[in-house]
Parts: C-alpha cells; sequence; structure tokens
C-alpha cells in the first residue's frame, strides 16, 4: 500500500535518486542533483514537496511545487515537478501526489501552475490534461541532450 506524507529532511538522499535515474531521459539538468540540492527544495520558501513511500517506507516518488520565478509579479505563479521511480509509473502514484499537492498549492497562494514536459512524453502530458493542465506550446529544439536536440512543451492549470 502506497502512503502519501509531506517530505522531510530525511527525503533528500531519496529524491535525488530518484531524479538522477531520469538525467538524460526525461530532464534539462544534465549533472547529477545532491541530496543538499533536494534539502533546499524540502525547506525552500513557497515550496510543497510530498512523497510517495512504499510498505517499507521507502520513497517511491515525489511531487513538489515551488515559485516560477523569484521576480515579485509572478508571485501567483507556481512550476510543479513530479518524478516517480521508474518501475512504480501507471500504479497510481501521481495521481496520489497531485490530489495532495494541487490543493495545497491553491492554500499556498497559486493561482497558475506551469509543467515543463519534454514533448515525448504523450504519458505526462496526458496525466497533466488530467488534472486541469492545458498545452500552451512546444519550445522547439530548446534543449541539447545526449547531442540531440529536445522540445518541451508547456502546460499550464490556471484558476
Amino acid at each position: 500500500m502506497m502512503k502519501i506524507r509531506p517530505a522531510t529532511d530525511a527525503d533528500a538522499a531519496p529524491l535525488a535518486a530518484i531524479f538522477n535515474s531520469y538525467l538524460g531521459k526525461a530532464t534539462m539538468v544534465l549533472d547529477p542533483r545532491s541530496a543538499a540540492d533536494y534539502l533546499a527544495i524540502i525547506t525552500g520558501e513557497k515550496m510543497a514537496v510530498f512523497v510517495g513511500v512504499d510498505e517499507q517506507e521507502e520513497v517511491i516518488g515525489y511531487a513538489y511545487v515551488k515559485p516560477y520565478s523569484d521576480r515579485k509579479g509572478y508571485c501567483l505563479a507556481g512550476e510543479v515537478t513530479i518524478f516517480l521511480a521508474q518501475n512504480k509509473t501507471g500504479c497510481g502514484l501521481g495521481s496520489k501526489l497531485y490530489d495532495q499537492l494541487i490543493p495545497l498549492s491553491d492554500e499556498m497562494g497559486y493561482r497558475h501552475l506551469t509543467a515543463k514536459i519534454w514533448a515525448n512524453n504523450s504519458g505526462s502530458i496526458r496525466f497533466h490534461k488530467r488534472y486541469g493542465f492545458r498545452l500552451v506550446g512546444t519550445q522547439v529544439g530548446i534543449g541539447l541532450v545526449n547531442g540531440r536536440r529536445i522540445d518541451t512543451v508547456l502546460m499550464e492549470r490556471v484558476w
């Protein structure tokens, strides 16, 4: 049975490990992230991180919201991120995470959420559409990963 809970400082290393398994596959970040990088996200201002854990309390996925920008005019805008252990996709974990994260984003004062997704990640695009995100557009060739150009889509949820 999966359980969703707020992330704690002790979750920083497992979050980094999950993220790093996607380097070169689903993120424009090309260098591994550390536990310290995730500790800054877990403890950051106007950020919220939820983790999914399995029966052994092992972290198997996470989702977070962070400010879209440090520019004050964007104070209503957040950016969401979700990553699941690669063997835990398609089992409802992402939905359980967003069922917690989206309402909390509203309570935190966000009224606009943005997601940046690789254009070939049709599963993530469908998932975000189920949560009220709409396609804003495609950024053609914006990324360069492993010697190939990568398109991303921007999606938004506004209320």
